[in-house]
């Protein structure tokens, strides 16, 4: 009889544990069955293209120009990471062409702006990335880009 109910135990701790991971695994799902993890690249540019009407106050025409930029931006950018392997750095050369994408994109966007409102993107992308003279990743900044000036010591 006690082998039966150390079976019998065994049996409903491990109906427990299932339980208790289903649970975990229906919790995590979203509600509008979209998946967790990176955005995808219509939610990225829908996004970016949110923030940048809303900062610089973009005219439907202009929204119109900028959201085309904005995707293919994203499709090449994604292509990119797509080329990476999985859990190691990016190379130079891919961390040259992302730079290069994303001046593109910039000069694009600048395009279409008015001159107020190119000064506000510089502004905003500034913020954005962190970059720019003394800022992370900008020369003289922590993790500066090479040919920036040594770190102050």
């Amino acid at each position: 009889m006690k082998q039966d109910s150390w079976l019998k135990m065994q049996t409903t701790v491990m109906a427990g544990l299932a339980l208790m991971c289903s649970v975990g695994v229906v919790m995590s799902q979203r509600p509008d069955g979209a998946q967790k993890g990176p955005m995808g690249g219509g939610q990225m540019v829908q996004r970016q293209l949110d923030e940048i009407k809303d900062r610089l106050k973009l005219t439907a025409e202009q929204e119109a120009k900028v959201k085309p930029i904005l995707a293919e931006s994203a499709k090449n950018m994604m292509a990119m990471r797509e080329k990476m392997e999985p859990g190691t750095p990016p190379t130079e050369e891919m961390m040259t062409a992302m730079r290069e994408s994303r001046e593109t994109t910039a000069k694009k966007i600048n395009e279409v702006l008015t001159t107020e409102q190119q000064a506000e993107y510089k502004k905003m992308m500034g913020e954005r990335r962190g970059f720019g003279p003394g800022g992370p990743g900008g020369p003289g900044g922590p993790g500066g880009r090479k040919g920036g000036p040594p770190p102050q010591q």
